[in-house]
């Protein structure tokens, strides 16, 4: 995302100055791409605010340079108590395997599949999300056996 100060900078040079492209991504080390779609908004929006050709734009910069509207598809996980007590139950319990030396000790990638084979046995647990995710949460729960211990 494009600061805003940044965008005001590249309308200035372009609009006010009269700078090329290039000099404008050379000056404030971005990229000319990001010029352009800068340049592009800029335009667009004089144009959705009828300004007249005459116009003064430096006056008009706070209605012409915006912020960009945020738009976020990806909704978060969201687990439910259960699945995050299951998940913190079999990483402490293999977490003293590990620390005992035994053999049965699993990694974080085979912690995984065996959650997600516990699915049919405990159909209250939600095991649809990523890999990713689950790394996190171990991640989360082995820092607070570090720090609080076993």
């Amino acid at each position: 995302m494009i600061p805003l100060d940044k965008k005001r900078d590249v309308f200035i040079h372009w609009f006010i100055k009269r700078h090329n492209k290039r000099e404008i991504s050379r000056k404030l080390n971005i990229s000319r791409g990001t010029v352009d779609k800068i340049i592009r908004e800029c335009q667009q929006r004089i144009v959705e605010l009828n300004l007249p050709l005459e116009a003064d734009l430096l006056s008009h910069i706070d209605e012409i340079v915006i912020a960009a509207e945020i738009q976020r598809k990806r909704k978060p996980y969201k687990l439910n108590e259960e699945t995050i007590s299951f998940i913190e139950e079999i990483v402490l319990y293999n977490e003293k395997l590990v620390r005992t030396g035994s053999e049965d000790a699993k990694n974080t990638k085979e912690l995984f599949k065996y959650f997600q084979k516990q699915k049919n046995e405990k159909p209250y647990l939600m095991t649809d999300f990523t890999i990713d995710n689950f790394y996190k949460l171990v991640r989360k729960v082995k820092n607070k056996i570090h720090e609080k211990g076993i």
